[in-house]
């Protein structure tokens, strides 16, 4: 051992190095363990005032509305049924990740909700038996064991059988898709495992016939992902997608001049490469022009006559904003509703100047609470709260 005057006592041997270094981790997950309860603590407590108080909203949140909700729920059922877990997690002995585990783990155990009082009693015995053991496996387990063992021993609380799982979890089927960058994206299914085992014994089975046939240099993987897509777009058959995808093609990249790579992109989403930008164009039965301003033909100006923009109005919005147009939102403007910034009811005109896409979620808030919604000069939209929060635009970035 050395003894620094700063220091301290500064281990010499690889053991002792590594020990110190452990240690230092170790402190550090659990300030952060604490630190996200007690984030996870203070989110319930606004929502439970804002309930109380509906006319008053805070938006200074850097976090999504899905997360708000998620904290929500996992804190306010841990603190009611999972009290020594949550008293881990505020010590800082178990991440929120794994509470949510638990939490989730713990479902199958509630009661309806008017259940008799016996029921409530025996939900309670199983909560708390489950709370015990989850206690203190979050000392040692990692977050896939504690799950395995959360899930265990409520399937022996409850007698649950393989069956009754299963017709719970295909009542959780889906199908999602989440970017991936450089133009691609994972579309996921949650399928049953037989259904899911067929289709991929049925690709590659047709995948490999392919390569064999067109000795091509594609992989086995490329040629199962394309059959894949082509196969979901219906490609060559009488009922193929129809869905409007919006891109913006630079016409300098069209005729073959220099641009820059990211500048082809589809509306409120990814870049795309040049050379698939262009496929899109040569496949595209039709195309509308775009330029700096409004398309010409488009209506731009409905005065009182129609309340309800038209399709040209709503696609040139589609194109301009590319996502909601309330700061910070990134739900898509082509599934979002179009908002007069003025409203109808007072006298606003539906005109390219007083329309707004805001998804249903903003467009319910805009008309139905106290939240103020300022349009800029550059179209994009301010969020005012009554309690004088206002938000900022996102870097253009």
């Amino acid at each position: 051992m050395v003894i620094d005057e700063e220091l301290g006592v500064i281990p010499q041997s690889a053991g002792d190095v590594l020990g110190v270094l452990l240690d230092d981790v170790t402190c550090s997950e659990v300030d952060a363990n604490r630190s996200a309860a007690r984030q996870a603590q203070r989110v319930v407590e606004a929502v439970e005032f804002a309930r109380r108080h509906p006319e008053i909203y805070t938006l200074r949140l850097r976090i999504s509305q899905e997360r708000v909700r998620e904290l929500c729920a996992v804190a306010e059922t841990a603190a009611r049924d999972l009290p020594l877990l949550w008293q881990r997690a505020r010590d800082g002995f178990a991440s929120m990740h794994a509470v949510g585990v638990v939490v989730t783990a713990a479902g199958p155990l509630a009661s309806p909700v008017d259940a008799p009082q016996e029921l409530r009693d025996a939900e309670a015995a199983a909560l708390a038996r489950l709370d015990r053991a989850a206690h203190e496996w979050v000392l040692t387990c990692s977050a896939a064991a504690l799950r395995q063992r959360a899930k265990k021993l409520v399937d022996r609380i409850t007698g649950d059988t393989a069956a009754r799982r299963h017709t719970r979890a295909m009542a959780d089927r889906h199908v999602s898709v989440s970017p991936a960058g450089y133009g691609m994206s994972w579309l996921t299914a949650l399928l049953p495992t037989h259904e899911a085992v067929a289709a991929m014994r049925r690709l590659s089975a047709t995948a490999k016939h392919t390569r064999k046939d067109t000795r091509e240099g594609r992989t086995r993987d490329q040629i199962r992902a394309d059959l894949f897509s082509a196969w979901l777009r219906g490609v060559g058959t009488a009922t193929a997608v129809q869905t409007k995808v919006f891109v913006t093609v630079p016409v300098q990249l069209l005729a073959g001049g220099p641009v820059p790579v990211e500048s082809a992109s589809i509306v409120g989403g990814d870049s795309i490469d040049p050379l698939t930008a262009k496929q899109l164009f040569l496949d595209a039965r039709g195309f509308r022009r775009v330029i700096t301003d409004p398309v010409k033909g488009v209506v731009v100006d409905m005065d009182r006559r129609t309340y309800r923009p038209t399709r040209a109005q709503r696609d040139w919005l589609t194109l301009h904003h590319g996502t909601c147009s309330r700061d910070g939102c990134t739900r898509l403007a082509v599934d979002a509703d179009l908002d007069h910034d003025r409203p109808w009811a007072t006298g606003g005109t539906t005109d390219l100047t007083q329309l707004r896409p805001l998804c249903p979620r903003d467009h319910t808030i805009r008309h139905r609470t106290r939240v103020r919604y300022r349009t800029r000069p550059d179209r994009s939209v301010q969020v005012i709260s009554p309690t004088g929060y206002t938000s900022t635009a996102p870097p253009p970035f």
